[in-house]
């Protein structure tokens, strides 16, 4: 049964989420599919690009958030539940891996790492691929 403390840690991520230049990022690249693949190497390589600082903001907040999972400091039944936006981001840079594989390099491997231990994320993280699957 998760603690205290695990809905103390989910609720704070979920905080953390709402700071402004998160929130900002994550609407940009939920909503970005580039059209090529030099726009989408652009953005993956060109660090000068505030772009690449908003795929690096959220990919690298929820793989710490899944590392947190993937070494029981969460419990991970609760995790699963409440982060469907981490899901949906590895999907995408899955996605845009399969669509650009020679542009685009940015992973998600621990949000992997946690799909593969949970039913619960699995399901998520399948119903995810399938809508980028029709983009």
């Amino acid at each position: 049964m998760p603690s205290y403390h695990d809905a103390d840690l989910i609720l704070r991520l979920y905080d953390l989420r709402r700071e402004g230049v998160m929130r900002k990022a994550r609407e940009w690249f939920i909503g970005w599919f580039p059209a090529t693949a030099e726009e989408a190497k652009s953005i993956c390589s060109d660090t000068s690009k505030p772009e690449n600082a908003y795929v690096r903001q959220v990919t690298s907040f929820w793989e710490m958030a899944a590392s947190l999972a993937n070494a029981g400091t969460v419990d991970a039944d609760l995790y699963a539940k409440n982060s469907g936006e981490s899901m949906l981001l590895a999907a995408k840079c899955l996605w845009l891996k399969s669509k650009f594989p020679d542009s685009w390099t940015r992973a998600m491997p621990e949000t992997e790492a946690f799909v593969a231990t949970s039913a619960i994320a699995q399901k998520k993280f399948e119903m995810f691929k399938t809508r980028f699957a029709a983009k």
